[in-house]
């Protein structure tokens, strides 16, 4: 998994297609790239919506002849993983706007899933809750039991009173 919004373009190039030694300063050694990284798994790029018309080209060329060059690199790295790419850019409009590639968002775009926002699916909440409470639990050592009922009424409450913001937000995957 990698956020492409949360880095800058040569960092996100570097961990997308790995570099080798020397290619910029701090580049101590070769680093394999998440592509090559993942195998024939798969690569969950989050945000995708946010990466620059460079690096859609880069990322076109990885989707469709299924290989990379690590930046500084000479030679081409045969890559096998499959992309899964998730944003909350409305892609059809950042393609008509030019922002975003058509090319990539059509080869992207194999299986579209939209995901409701959350406050449109207020019976998911109180299971999400569970699931982050068992989670928790786990990574700290700690027993969990769950939601007393009064907990779980207030849970909902407050969800159902949070949603009523208005607040349009867009999930794509």
């Amino acid at each position: 998994a990698l956020n492409c919004g949360a880095l800058a373009e040569t960092l996100l190039e570097s961990e997308l297609f790995g570099h080798v030694r020397g290619a910029f300063t701090g580049a101590i050694g070769d680093h394999r790239g998440v592509f090559e990284q993942a195998g024939q798994g798969t690569v969950f790029l989050d945000e995708i919506g946010d990466t620059t018309p460079a690096l859609q080209v880069r990322l076109l060329r990885a989707l469709e002849e299924h290989e990379v060059r690590p930046v500084g690199g000479n030679r081409s790295v045969r890559v096998q993983a499959r992309v899964v790419a998730a944003t909350n850019v409305a892609l059809e409009q950042a393609v008509a706007d030019g922002r975003f590639r058509q090319d990539l968002y059509y080869r992207l775009r194999v299986v579209e899933i939209k995901v409701p926002a959350l406050r449109d699916r207020r019976d998911d909440i109180l299971p999400l809750a569970r699931t982050f409470l068992e989670s928790t639990a786990r990574r700290t050592g700690r027993k969990a039991c769950g939601f007393t009922p009064e907990a779980a009424r207030r849970t909902a409450r407050a969800a159902a009173r949070h949603g009523d913001t208005g607040r349009d937000r867009r999930s794509r995957a």
